[in-house]
């Protein structure tokens, strides 16, 4: 099993720098359908592959394979990958791929370098619960990354637009409309996975009695506060456009940083 996990690890990154080198192609070339199923074919195999090292590593560590920041990287890669299926299903076009599968791609490259296959999870934290709650945060995650990626490409090419700079990149993004309705919706995903995240985190503290979480994981609710606020402006107020993007921009920095500026996690 060990061999089959030291392949796959070496494997699955190559996969999707192939994968993603081929979407690069297909966008920068005047002649992508020779690119087209090469790039989805490509983005089958990748998916596969990391399937099978998931599932391996869960064999081989006898739990679900989310305990170190490798092994999360790797999950919160396979889901962005799933993203980007579905996004080029949505947008019926294969020309955001250099962009919407670049950041699993770059997870999937990290995920692999930091694994530890020999870390054992603590007793108090082998808990049916937790690996949900685990699940559907990094689920949020990789929505609200894939709404960033979309809302960053909406400016651009409304940035081009307004400057009358009809580049190849003006072509060959889809319209602003498609960009911000994509956006919205997988804001709309995280939110939900979130607030589903943090039902099952608190049925957790509760059952398990932990103690609970301090200011600074608290914090992560801010990410939800904006990205919320931005539905319910879409909704109530008419937010589109420019303005949506960028607050979708700003609940992604606050991500981010909330992330950087300490663990979200809980204690006894």
């Amino acid at each position: 099993m060990e061999t089959l996990i030291d392949t796959l690890k070496i494997l699955v990154p190559l996969a999707y720098l192939a994968t993603t080198g081929i979407y690069a192609q297909l966008f920068f070339s005047p002649e992508e359908k020779r690119f087209s199923g090469k790039a989805h074919l490509g983005l089958c195999i990748s998916l596969a592959l990391h399937t099978f090292l998931l599932v391996a590593l869960g064999y081989n560590l006898h739990r679900c394979p989310l305990g170190t920041f490798g092994e999360g990287l790797l999950f919160l890669a396979w889901i962005l990958g799933v993203i980007h299926l579905l996004s080029e299903w949505l947008a019926d076009s294969r020309r955001l791929g250099l962009f919407t599968l670049l950041p699993a791609t770059l997870c999937v490259v990290a995920g692999v370098f930091l694994l530890k296959p020999d870390f054992a999870l603590p007793a108090e934290l082998r808990s049916s619960l937790l690996v949900f709650h685990i699940v559907a945060s990094l689920a949020s995650y990789a929505c609200f990354s894939m709404a960033s990626i979309l809302a960053g490409m909406y400016l651009v090419l409304h940035g081009k637009l307004k400057h009358k700079n009809f580049d190849i990149t003006f072509r060959k993004l889809p319209p602003l409309e498609k960009l911000d309705k994509l956006s919205a919706n997988w804001s709309f995903l995280g939110s939900a996975t979130m607030v589903f995240s943090s039902v099952i985190g608190i049925t957790w503290v509760r059952k398990d009695g932990l103690a609970g979480m301090g200011l600074n994981e608290l914090a992560i609710y801010l990410v939800l506060a904006v990205f919320l606020g931005a539905g319910a402006s879409r909704r109530l107020f008419g937010l589109r456009g420019k303005r949506h993007a960028l607050v979708i921009l700003a609940g992604f920095m606050v991500l981010l940083l909330t992330n950087l500026y300490g663990t979200h996690g809980f204690h006894r």
